[in-house]
């Protein structure tokens, strides 16, 4: 139904007459978090924001040829990054509560003096209310692209003296693509690309909840070497598979029958009754099997790798 209403969303949007077009500045430092500007502008005739909205809306909501098409569900993200899946976040969601408010904040008093070509904004974003149902529905449509492009090589024709000839074009050039990364329905935030992770600066929040996890893991003493499993479970995707990590598991994992069980199925090397993760590629599957990417096959039973799971339906 999510994929519904997102197609919905899209249908409604041209007959919003409200559409505001912003431009974004997104910053972050390790001292200051994610910060957010906006500047809020105007295209000139006033028609042609209506007509961006509408060849968006086209772009996706079409019955025919729209994008939505090519996506099979909207899924819960869990850190995966399946081309084929709309993502969703709860406003309260820890990867990007923090990061949200502070967006919203800056997109409801945007700037409207500071000189756009001077501003150097990463994304455009378009406000608007549509109605869903009788009721009406804040709808935001984040572009992730650069909506300034610097032209070079370049030239328009133009005649000179008594000859026609190709002069140059220089400077900034206002580019809105109608290429939408993310959108804001009501509350709900969904991610049609990955480039929302880079909107809400969301590999920050995911290092800090791996960091959180992996210390629950070496509280639990299941593992021979603590050090080496908390290099490993840092490095490369790793810290991105701890968005699903599944604390049940762990909880499960304490216990020794059940460690010795889960290295059998999964062989998982073990001294004692933990697992040694002084074994080249022991600390991997551990986080894997912690964070839902390792499952049983049930038909040869045997051990498998798998982008992700939920509950069978």
């Amino acid at each position: 139904m999510s994929l519904e209403l997102l197609k919905t969303a899209f249908a409604k949007a041209p007959n919003c007459n409200g559409w505001s077009l912003q431009l974004l500045r997104i910053t972050t430092s390790k001292r200051h978090g994610t910060r957010y500007e906006s500047r809020q502008i105007e295209l000139s005739p006033a028609e042609n924001l209506g007509n961006l909205v509408a060849d968006i809306s086209k772009r996706y909501g079409d019955n025919d040829v729209g994008e939505l098409k090519h996506y099979t569900s909207v899924t819960d993200y869990d850190g995966t990054a399946d081309a084929l899946t709309v993502y969703k976040l709860a406003p309260d969601n820890e990867l990007i509560a923090e990061e949200l408010v502070a967006f919203l904040a800056a997109i409801a008093t945007p700037d409207v003096e500071v000189d756009p070509l001077d501003f150097n904004p990463q994304a455009y974003v378009l406000k608007g209310v549509i109605i869903i149902d009788e009721v009406e529905t804040p709808l935001k449509m984040i572009s992730m692209q650069r909506p300034f492009t610097i032209l070079k090589n370049k030239y328009k024709f133009g005649i000179r003296g008594d000859r026609g000839v190709f002069e140059e074009l220089s400077g900034k050039v206002l580019t809105l693509r109608p290429a939408i990364d993310v959108i804001i329905l009501g509350s709900t935030v969904y991610f049609l690309t990955l480039a929302g992770e880079t909107l809400f600066n969301m590999e920050r929040s995911y290092k800090a909840i791996c960091t959180k996890k992996v210390q629950m893991v070496q509280d639990c003493a299941i593992v021979t070497d603590a050090e080496s499993f908390r290099a490993v479970a840092a490095t490369g995707h790793n810290p991105r598979r701890f968005v699903s990590f599944d604390e049940g598991r762990l909880n499960k994992l304490k216990k020794a029958k059940s460690r010795m069980a889960m290295a059998k199925k999964f062989e998982i090397p073990l001294v004692g009754n933990q697992f040694d993760t002084s074994v080249d590629g022991v600390s991997e599957k551990i986080v894997k099997l912690l964070c839902k990417k390792g499952m049983v096959d049930p038909f040869e039973d045997l051990p498998v790798e798998v982008a992700g799971a939920k509950k069978w339906e």
